[in-house]
């Protein structure tokens, strides 16, 4: 089984594609994993580089692919509903089941979580493509569990926790299995520590606050590449995580995704 995971950052933070291959190979079953992900990019983006998408679900044999919108701030409904739209269609036409994961909020904002349900519950409704439900279960986890931080440090993207729930989630969607007993393995290779966020934020607030400023805007790249750059150390970035808290992790994935 070939399946392609198609977003941005949310997509890629801890490898999570590659968690996911893992539990399929967990559970006995052969899958080859491929992403197109890239920062901040949403459907419209993808949709403008058409040679590299139209290729990917043309000719290369895939049976699945996870669409990941961009989120925080994502694009607008109607945006959102258009492009969904072509994405689905496409997919379908080259024989690839599409699924739409439901993005989860900014941990700061939970109030716009209700804004994703509609939106992408609109999607799936309009054109019968199934939901990873990812963001109803960061949702029910942050509020029934606060103890497991599912966001990373800037509280928009995902934790090793997240991305573990998130790749657990696709799993259940695909495949209609209970993940309960999956191993606690996931991957961490974002490491920044709150000091370091701290310095990324204030370069980036400098940057923001005089945009035309190439020296501050590079300032502020520089800065960002020096505290959270991709860990590159392939044995390093394996993490097993706390035992008691990923059996919670599984119960509410199976509560949503099945």
């Amino acid at each position: 089984m070939k399946i392609m995971f198609l977003g941005n950052s949310h997509t890629y933070y801890h490898d999570m594609p590659e968690i996911f291959r893992r539990i399929c190979l967990e559970r006995g079953k052969d899958v080859d994993v491929t992403m197109h992900a890239h920062p901040d990019k949403s459907y419209k983006w993808h949709l403008a580089e058409m040679s590299e998408l139209r290729f990917a679900l043309m000719h290369s044999g895939y049976d699945y692919v996870i669409l990941q919108q961009a989120a925080h701030p994502g694009p607008s409904k109607e945006e959102t509903l258009r492009d969904a739209k072509t994405m689905v269609e496409m997919a379908k036409g080259f024989g690839v089941t599409p699924i739409q994961t439901m993005p989860w909020c900014e941990k700061r904002l939970p109030e716009h979580q209700e804004e994703m349900y509609d939106i992408f519950e609109t999607v799936s409704e309009k054109y019968d493509v199934k939901i990873n439900p990812i963001g109803r279960i960061f949702e029910d986890i942050t509020k029934n569990h606060p103890e497991i931080d599912m966001y990373w440090i800037d509280g928009e993207h995902a934790s090793p926790y997240g991305a573990y729930a998130n790749a657990l989630s696709t799993y259940a969607t695909i495949f209609g299995e209970s993940v309960k007993g999956i191993s606690p393995k996931a991957i961490n290779n974002m490491t920044t520590t709150e000091e370091e966020y701290k310095i990324i934020k204030e370069a980036y607030k400098r940057a923001g606050a005089d945009p035309d400023n190439k020296a501050l805007q590079d300032e502020a790249l520089d800065i960002w590449n020096k505290y959270a750059a991709i860990n590159e150390d392939k044995e390093a970035i394996e993490v097993v995580l706390d035992s008691d808290k990923v059996a919670i992790i599984q119960e509410v994935v199976d509560k949503y995704a099945l």
